[in-house]
């Protein structure tokens, strides 16, 4: 969606140019240059019609989605369970348990020990703790669950790529933690994304509170709403701001608190 909306600004500003342009040329009667800038019109008017068109179906892509995920997610909370379930989004994903590859299936639980494996221009949804959390990881994103208990205590590892989490309740949990090579994320009712690599961890909290410690529990930071913080491998933490320094997809929608 977001590459969709971009394209769609990039054209509208390339028919605002063009358009522009023949203006001004036509005001110098420039029979030549008038031809040339009105087939530039065209072509943005084209590329604008493409963009907007590529747009609606991302849209309506998107819809479905959403209304497969509600399902799921109405499913989790009525018949409960504490079992994570993994929802492949797009592309190649992938569970492996110890050195053993299977599809990603929707219907069978994932266990502890077991790793989702996302791949390039691929997605997934997992939902985690008897669906108190849901977690969006994206394309390279390798996902581990550790541990996963009746009582709702939850450990995974993000050992790489990208991922968003967000805690759909405040039910109590006796443990909730997101491991990475460089921290240790312990998670409360929040919405917060986590980006994982063997030498760096960053982590950005869009509502509510997280606590992030080192890996070797050296340091310990809470991180709110707004904030964030990298992580390195040599131990140090260091703040991160501001957030909306690019633009970013969220993968619960425009509403967080909606979903």
């Amino acid at each position: 969606m977001l590459v969709a909306r971009q394209r769609v600004a990039a054209a509208e500003s390339d028919l605002t140019i063009s358009r522009n342009t023949e203006r001004d040329i036509r005001d110098s009667k420039d029979t030549t240059a008038l031809a040339v800038v009105r087939e530039a019109v065209t072509v943005s008017e084209q590329g604008l019609a493409e963009a907007q068109d590529l747009l609606k179906r991302a849209s309506a892509h998107l819809s479905r989605q959403e209304k497969t995920l509600a399902a799921v997610r109405t499913s989790v909370a009525d018949n409960g369970g504490n079992r994570a379930l993994v929802i492949p989004m797009k592309g190649e994903v992938r569970r492996n348990m110890r050195g053993v590859y299977t599809e990603a299936d929707p219907s069978i639980p994932l266990r502890p020990g077991e790793t989702v494996e996302v791949g390039p221009n691929a997605s997934a949804r997992l939902f985690v703790a008897g669906g108190n959390a849901e977690v969006a990881l994206s394309q390279n994103s390798s996902f581990t669950i550790t541990r996963d208990e009746a009582d709702g205590s939850f450990e995974a590892l993000l050992s790489n790529g990208f991922g968003r989490l967000r805690a759909a309740t405040q039910k109590y949990v006796k443990k909730f933690e997101i491991r990475t090579p460089t921290s240790v994320t312990s998670v409360r009712g929040t919405d917060f994304s986590l980006l994982a690599s063997p030498t760096l961890t960053r982590i950005e909290v869009f509502k509510g509170i997280v606590q992030v410690r080192t890996i070797e529990g050296t340091h310990t930071v809470e991180v709110h709403a707004g904030e964030g913080c990298e992580v390195l491998k040599d131990g140090g933490i260091q703040p991160v701001h501001p957030l909306d320094d690019q633009p970013r997809d969220n993968p619960w929608s425009t509403d967080v608190s909606s979903n």
